[in-house]
């Protein structure tokens, strides 16, 4: 017997309800009641951030009070992975950034490294972890405060810091577009900012179209005016981001 496709989501979204993590968020994004471990030198970075953001308010130094013209902006083109289950957005993501910088370590070992599983998928405040040890690099954990602040440090993160970022947002399907289904938690790449334009570019790794039925065209390099992906990143209970 044939089903259609509103019976196959049907059943889709029973076995989600019926799976405590995939009900949470199908992507992959796992438990939002644990807390960065803050360092001496994550307090060092956001001090760094804090001293820019008297000096300049925000803005570039050659943009202090931006047009469309010269508004910050700042692009990377991070490869493209897509994550191998539906619960690793997570280590999709840290091997995505990772890949940019030169090495690009398994998803299983990635998801050995957060503890991502089935049950738990990944923990959002890890990720920073995750990112320091499989690039070198002193990326950490900051978290937003308002719309405002996200773009700033969405900015700062790239432009400044010089980094590929990743983020939680939660998808609102009326709101994302390629997104047909909504998703409580998801993390991704933040690759690309333009000011002038107003948009954030990302790399998804979550493929919608493979894992859900009638899904969007949601993997790769997608761009999102800004609103859309703060929004989001706010929406999520986290509000945080990795750069």
């Amino acid at each position: 017997m044939r089903l259609n496709k509103a019976a196959v989501a049907a059943a889709v979204a029973i076995a989600l309800l019926a799976h405590p993590a995939l009900a949470l968020a199908d992507t992959g994004d796992g438990r939002t009641d644990t807390k960065n471990v803050v360092s001496a030198a994550d307090v060092a970075i956001e001090q760094q951030y804090q001293a820019w953001l008297r000096r300049t308010g925000g803005k570039t130094a050659s943009a202090v009070q931006p047009t469309v013209i010269d508004a910050p902006y700042r692009y990377f083109w991070t490869p493209s992975h897509r994550q191998e289950t539906n619960y690793y957005c997570g280590p999709a993501t840290v091997q995505i950034i990772a890949d940019y910088w030169g090495d690009c370590p398994s998803q299983d070992d990635i998801a050995r490294f957060l503890g991502t599983d089935v049950n738990k998928a990944t923990d959002f405040s890890l990720v920073d972890d995750a990112l320091r040890y499989f690039t070198g690099r002193p990326y950490t954990y900051v978290t937003c405060t308002s719309l405002s602040d996200v773009y700033t440090r969405i900015a700062y993160g790239m432009q400044v810091r010089g980094n590929p970022e990743a983020t939680d947002v939660r998808i609102d399907a009326d709101v994302w577009p390629n997104y047909v289904y909504d998703h409580a938690g998801h993390i991704i790449p933040l690759e690309a900012f333009d000011w002038r334009s107003y948009t954030v570019r990302v790399n998804d790794p979550y493929d919608e179209r493979y894992y859900r039925p009638g899904g969007g065209d949601t993997y790769g390099h997608k761009t999102y005016q800004r609103s859309v992906v703060g929004s989001g990143i706010m929406a999520h209970p986290r509000h945080a981001i990795v750069y």
